[in-house]
């Protein structure tokens, strides 16, 4: 295993599945090929999908390879030079055919088509929708309706699937995906449904708090979208080698500069953008006089205490992207609506004992949660609260330990980060991006939003098991008993 620290937090991710990656241990030694079909690939949608996928990959494997049809040479010049910015262990290797693909362990392709006798996945995007194969033969491969979100989700659909493979893991854990236009407008299977087209022109007046794993995924995002308007990015740290890992703009050039000012500068040139390496208080000093209150402020931070402050401006909406190690979610916190706000929402730990939270979490009795090497069965399922049944069902067979440690990342939303080192993989944190920029993008258009607030979903798993979360206000709440003061805060600073 590469003892390169930028390759530390995916690594420390594997080990954490334990012996559900059954390769956990060696998997940085094998490697992966990046391919695709020309008809695919020469679309904008292919194109994004490729280019993604491998801005990706490189973050999870040192092994990778790309082949590209005759057809796509300025794909191939693209892609070389992306590979020389941002490769950090071993060079990306670039071959003019797909020779000798059973060398591989894993084969993302981006198409059409994938062949069931190699250990390959096949994705492609429409409009909203993104697709991944990795047991059927052939997918749709309409790719008429151009939109990043879509592709860029697809290819983290992809390389998770390469991490499947990599690491062996076994199927009680997260079977491979056949998952066939999963939309990520209305975030519930749709094959035949692209959503709507993106608009000419995207207004933004927001303020990016957080450019790590996830402010990176926004930041590209927005890159490659018609935004108009002005954003301002605060961070307070430098990238380190460790973050090469986990975001995806970063190449070893990088290490050293501060995360705000670099993502700011990857914007397009449509945008007033300013990079601020400053804590959020920091920054709200200046509001008012040299920064203006922001309209929306999308959240990529890692704890209670800092979302507090955030939902604290009290903008018209506040975008929230949070990750456990395989865990992503989205929420949206909308002022004008009775959606429960980041306060209501991020709740401090309660101290509660061990062994009483985790009953909460996962719905089996105090006495299971003790027995962590037994397996759930269908009599957990029958004497489970009413909202757990259905969870549990899924997880039957799987030892109480594995699955008291999935519903511990998956209650997120109440959990706390450590400022210090976090397994992560970057298709995680980029998915939760995807579904971000997604929300960003519907409230700017006053298109009809779907969550209220939040959608959260296992990677591993899939979409097509991610849950819906809704959440009214909290009655003691500030932003119910402090409705009128708030309003009139409001008024002072966004003049409405």
């Amino acid at each position: 295993m590469t003892a390169d620290p930028g390759y530390s937090r995916p690594i420390k991710t594997a080990e954490g599945l334990g012996d559900f990656a059954v390769d956990r241990h060696c998997f940085m030694t094998k490697k992966v090929l990046l391919t695709g079909e020309a008809d695919t690939l020469l679309t904008p949608n292919g194109c994004e999908s490729f280019l993604s996928s491998l801005r990706l990959l490189i973050r999870v494997c040192p092994n990778v390879t790309v082949a590209l049809p005759a057809e796509c040479q300025i794909l191939r010049a693209e892609a070389e030079a992306l590979a020389a910015r941002l490769s950090f262990a071993a060079p990306v290797e670039f071959e003019s055919a797909k020779n000798g693909m059973s060398d591989f362990a894993a084969i993302l392709s981006v198409g059409t088509r994938r062949n069931p006798s190699l250990p390959m996945t096949t994705i492609n995007s429409n409009g909203w929708l993104a697709r991944v194969a990795s047991v059927r033969e052939a997918i749709d491969g309409s790719t008429n309706q151009e939109n990043p979100v879509g592709a860029v989700a697809a290819a983290c659909l992809g390389v998770s699937e390469m991490f499947k493979r990599l690491i062996s893991l076994k199927e009680q854990r997260g079977g491979l995906l056949d998952e066939v236009g999963f939309s990520f407008y209305k975030y519930q299977l749709a094959p035949d449904d692209p959503g709507p087209a993106l608009p000419a022109e995207i207004r933004i007046d927001a303020l990016l708090l957080g450019a790590g794993a996830i402010g990176n995924g926004v930041g590209y995002l927005l890159s490659r979208l018609p935004i108009r308007g002005e954003i301002q990015v605060v961070d307070r740290q430098d990238f380190q080698r460790e973050n090469l890992g986990t975001c995806m703009l970063i190449g070893p050039g990088d290490i050293g500069k501060d995360k705000a000012t670099l993502v700011a500068e990857g914007l397009r040139s449509g945008v007033t953008a300013r990079g601020f390496r400053m804590e959020l208080a920091q920054l709200k000093e200046k509001m008012g006089r040299d920064v203006p209150y922001p309209r929306v402020v999308l959240s990529a931070v890692d704890n209670i205490e800092t979302r507090h402050d955030v939902q604290r401006l009290w903008p018209d909406m506040v975008i929230d992207g949070a990750i456990g190690d395989f865990v992503c979610q989205a929420s949206r916190h909308p002022w004008k609506e009775n959606i429960a706000c980041m306060l209501c929402l991020f709740q401090e730990p309660t101290g509660e004992p061990a062994h009483v939270r985790q009953s909460r979490l996962t719905g089996l009795p105090e006495a299971r949660v003790i027995d962590a090497e037994e397996p759930i069965t269908e009599s957990d399922v029958d004497i489970a609260p009413p909202e757990r049944r259905d969870w549990l069902r899924q997880r039957i067979g799987r030892k109480i330990c594995s699955v008291i440690g999935e519903a511990v990342l998956q209650e997120i939303s109440q959990a706390a980060y450590s400022e210090g080192f976090q397994p992560s993989v970057p298709f995680v944190a980029v998915l939760s991006a995807c579904m971000m920029v997604s929300e960003l993008i519907k409230w700017t258009q006053g298109w009809g939003a779907s969550l209220e607030p939040r959608f959260q979903l296992d990677v591993l798993r899939g979409p097509s098991f991610g849950t819906s979360l809704p959440q009214i206000r909290r009655s003691d709440c500030v932003c119910v008993t402090r409705r009128r003061n708030i309003e009139l805060f409001r008024h002072q600073v966004y003049g409405g």
